[in-house]
């Protein structure tokens, strides 16, 4: 199975970034998998991160998010991930709060979806001129 795929809808495209029983190898190796195409495709994406039981946030994998995340953050629209437990909870509120980002974590795929496909998100809708 790829670990990068696209979903269309609404004329709009989501990264989906499938991480679940990922080794903490493999999973470093996606993320900078998709640094590259993000950087590489030069534009604003919107991006779901699948996880599971079996997907661990270590702390190795961590560092590496956020080296590689610096490098393509102009190149994300917005974030939601699914599969998170509460030690992935936990996990996602520091580095939010620590590195001023609002990564959205979800119950379903669906749900996740029908967020990054809202047009009318606070964050998303233009000023008034």
């Amino acid at each position: 199975m790829n670990a990068i795929t696209r979903i269309k809808r609404n004329n709009k495209e989501i990264l989906v970034v499938d991480f679940s029983n990922c080794k903490e190898e493999q999973m470093i190796k996606i993320v900078s998998e998709v640094r590259s195409l993000l950087i590489a495709e030069n534009k604003k994406q919107l991006i779901l991160s699948i996880f599971n039981e079996k997907s661990y946030l270590t702390p190795k994998f961590m560092r590496h998010f956020e080296k590689d995340k610096r490098e393509a953050i102009l190149f994300i629209e917005d974030q939601a991930v699914i599969g998170f437990n509460h030690p992935k909870m936990m996990i996602l509120k520091a580095y939010n709060f620590f590195f001023n980002r609002d990564i959205k974590a979800f119950n379903s795929q669906e749900e996740a979806i029908r967020y990054l496909l809202d047009d009318f998100k606070p964050s998303k809708v233009s000023p008034a001129a």
